[in-house]
């Protein structure tokens, strides 16, 4: 996955970084943020607290499954497979889907989830596409022949085309309205981005055979809840990350009817949910991080305090088999390119690019 540094972290902790990276250096980051920047990565934030090749006990063995797994990992960084939304979001297990009224009543304790429902257009809208920045996909006010440097990711890219669609997603539950864009939206319809524009800029209304294209699927999705401020006022809007038709799932089916037993919770959640969410706020490390910090500290007394390891799913990397129980062995070692510099604002208005001394016209091909 990657990891975007912020401000100090980008100038201090990414320059160690970056100057020995060659020698494959183990990072420990603490209270990093989950975001969906680039499908689903890793960001700094003001509390958060690098480690650049703590004094950890030798019998940790993280080197040698980094020795055993080199290739491996070379592979997987040629293919970046950080990028892939198929590989750092795969098809959900069935105990992971959350019923959408459960959902919409966890907000803001839980912004994302897995939701599963049938689908139907969200009627009102006369735009069904937008520009985009090829790189990172964030929307940008630019037209599809010019070459920009992006205001998200901050690299020189080229503008595309991509569907944008309103849909509706409906469960035993309830339903809940959302933005489906990218190769996502376009396997549920049966239009290309570029028909899309032509389509609005001709004065065709194609409401209905939109409708009729997505009314076929039942969708297993990831979905992201945010608010955006909206003529003075927070509204809360609903994208999704990633999504998986019926037939894609074919091998895996999974229930659309929710249990008998679905109970829905409050606004607020449970009262024990709400317990535990205002005693790790009172928390000044996560039980993780301070065993980690312990084991840091007292590396003579790491063998002690080891704790069993919780099941994990299997990997296609080898493990020593001496390999210790807590060893996370799932993050690979990062390369330079992967400590992306840092991203403009996720929300708000794209910037204005015609504005940019960046804009140049797109080169053309023989």
């Amino acid at each position: 996955m990657l990891m975007t540094l912020w401000n100090e972290f980008e100038h201090d902790e990414g320059s160690k970084i970056a100057d020995m990276i060659s020698t494959a250096p183990l990072i420990i980051a603490l209270r990093v943020k989950v975001t969906t920047f680039n499908t689903l990565s890793f960001t700094t934030r003001y509390s958060s607290g690098i480690l650049i090749s703590p004094p950890l006990p030798d019998d940790l063995s993280l080197r040698q499954w980094f020795s055993l797994n080199k290739e491996e990992i070379r592979n997987l960084l040629d293919a970046k497979t950080y990028n892939d939304a198929n590989c750092l979001l795969p098809p959900p297990n069935e105990e992971d889907i959350k019923a959408i009224s459960n959902f919409q009543a966890s907000f803001p304790v839980q912004k994302a989830a897995w939701v599963q429902g049938t689908v139907k257009l969200a009627y009102g809208f006369s735009k069904y596409w937008t520009t985009a920045c090829a790189n990172c996909h964030k929307i940008v006010n630019a037209d599809i022949d010019w070459i920009i440097h992006c205001p998200s990711c901050k690299q020189q890219s080229e503008v595309e085309l991509r569907a944008r669609i309103p849909i509706i997603i409906t469960d035993a539950s309830s339903s809940i309205h959302c933005i489906i864009s990218g190769e996502d939206a376009e396997k549920l319809i049966e239009f290309t981005p570029l028909q899309l524009k032509q389509a609005q800029e001709d004065g065709f209304q194609i409401d209905t055979e939109l409708n009729d294209a997505l009314k076929k699927y039942t969708v297993v999705c990831f979905l992201k809840s945010y608010e955006t401020p909206f003529q003075g006022q927070l509204q809360r809007k609903n994208t999704v990350i990633k999504a998986y038709t019926a037939a894609e799932l074919s091998d895996r089916p999974l229930p659309l009817e929710l249990p008998e037993n679905t109970q829905v919770s409050s606004a607020l959640g449970s009262s024990s949910a709400r317990h535990a969410e205002t005693s790790s706020k009172d928390q000044l490390f996560t039980p993780s991080t301070k065993l980690l910090l312990e084991e840091i500290a007292g590396a003579s007394s790491y063998k002690d305090s080891q704790t069993s390891a919780t099941s994990g799913a299997k990997r296609s990397l080898e493990f020593p088999e001496d390999l210790p129980a807590d060893t996370d062995p799932k993050q690979p070692t990062k390369a330079p390119e992967e400590f992306a510099k840092e991203p403009a604002k996720s929300y708000g208005p794209p910037a204005n690019i015609k504005d940019s001394p960046a804009k140049k016209p797109k080169a053309k091909e023989d």
